[in-house]
């Protein structure tokens, strides 16, 4: 779907994913979200021996595979059940980035690697794997998660006449969906962590709101409205270290007229999206993490976009290709951060001399088309004696 022209199929994809991840039907996975946000915080505490990054990737891989295929990620198991499709996904990275491809560089074989088999032969053994593991998925789907809301899978199988999508279409659909929704939760849920340990003051000005609002209780959605500090949290987040920094390419419809320069119809066009969040005219300061830019001063509730923008969400790109999932990434990111702030204070460890052993905001790991803080060590002491066990109720309510 990222890479499809516009056209009737494409719409279809985009039809198909809004009837399942807008603000209103996004919500229907708000039990889901609570219950593995607290089983992510629980992990945490009960497998301190873990990396954080693999909490997180666990977290991102349940969050979505549940919304898909009913398929939840426990902390034995890993995502063991997706590690082809994983392994997949990063062959398909790979490849697609500049100069990876032979193609980029001697364009006229394109013709003659399409007409030859032998030629073709590895892209043909990652199309055919690719449908064989998606069908697997697919197929194995269950019906509802564990709280009897409608998985998508689900609804594409109920609905694909009213989408316009073939069952092959609906089986990519869905394993876009993965690609996209596992690899830019996971990048987020680091960049917060880093904030917090950069940025003390905001880790404290969040859990004195969380503790005014939820008390001796875990947080839930319900809270959400007097939770702005937490949900400014997931915003800054996304903005200050975008996943996905380049956004998704866009082509040019026709040709247009910029700044002087003619840009003919069929330029791609690259959506530098590091650059706009770092706009000091959009976002005064923009290399300081500060959630208080998206809230009223006075009220300290949230401010709204400023007309004909999307401020706040720029992270997930604009336009025709703007992110389709991106309620239900917000979704995951705002209880997800809302939990491991009421749980956890947030500390750098310590070496032996007792010097902060620290990782640096512009220390990044290039994966591909996925940028994320290299991983790091950190240190999180529970805020409630009696944590486990509020969790754990958490979960069975």
């Amino acid at each position: 779907m990222s890479l499809a022209e516009h056209s009737c199929r494409w719409r279809a994809y985009r039809r198909a994913i809004h009837a399942n991840m807008n603000v209103r039907a996004a919500t229907r996975f708000y039990p889901m979200h609570e219950n593995d946000a607290a089983y992510f915080t629980l992990g945490l505490l009960q497998y301190p021996e873990k990396e954080y990054d693999k909490h997180c990737h666990r977290f991102a891989t349940s969050m979505i595979s549940g919304a898909l295929y009913g398929k939840r990620i426990d902390h034995k198991d890993g995502s063991g059940i997706l590690q082809k499709v994983e392994e997949l996904t990063q062959e398909l990275m790979d490849t697609i980035l500049p100069q990876n491809n032979i193609v980029d560089n001697l364009p006229f074989l394109e013709p003659v690697i399409r007409r030859v088999k032998w030629l073709r032969r590895q892209a043909d053994c990652w199309h055919d794997q690719v449908i064989q593991e998606g069908y697997r998925l697919y197929n194995d789907a269950k019906r509802t998660d564990n709280w009897d809301s409608t998985t998508i899978v689900q609804d594409f199988e109920a609905n694909r006449d009213k989408y316009g999508l073939s069952r092959d279409e609906a089986m990519w659909n869905t394993f876009s969906l993965y690609i996209a929704g596992q690899e830019t939760t996971h990048s987020v849920m680091r960049v917060f962590a880093l904030a917090m340990l950069h940025n003390p003051a905001v880790m404290r000005a969040a859990q004195t709101q969380l503790d005014a609002i939820c008390e001796n209780r875990t947080p839930t959605f319900e809270d959400r409205s007097r939770l702005p500090y937490i949900e400014a949290i997931a915003f800054e987040a996304a903005r200050w270290m975008p996943p996905v920094p380049l956004s998704l390419f866009h082509r040019a419809s026709a040709d247009f007229e910029y700044e002087g320069y003619t840009i003919p119809k069929g330029t791609v066009l690259i959506d530098n999206l590091w650059s706009q969040t770092r706009d000091a005219s959009v976002y005064p300061d923009p290399e300081a993490f500060n959630p208080s830019r998206y809230l009223d001063q006075t009220t300290g509730n949230r401010l709204p976009a400023a007309a004909d923008t999307h401020n706040s969400l720029l992270a997930f790109g604009h336009g025709r290709r703007v992110c389709p999932g991106r309620a239900f990434a917000l979704n995951s990111v705002f209880i997800a951060c809302a939990y491991l702030l009421w749980a956890f204070d947030f500390s750098w460890p310590v070496d032996e001399h007792g010097n902060e052993i620290k990782c640096g905001v512009d220390e990044m790991i290039d994966r591909q088309v996925i940028v994320a803080p290299r991983p790091f060590e950190l240190v999180l002491k529970p805020r409630k004696k009696d944590l486990e066990a509020r969790l754990l109720a958490a979960m069975k309510s």
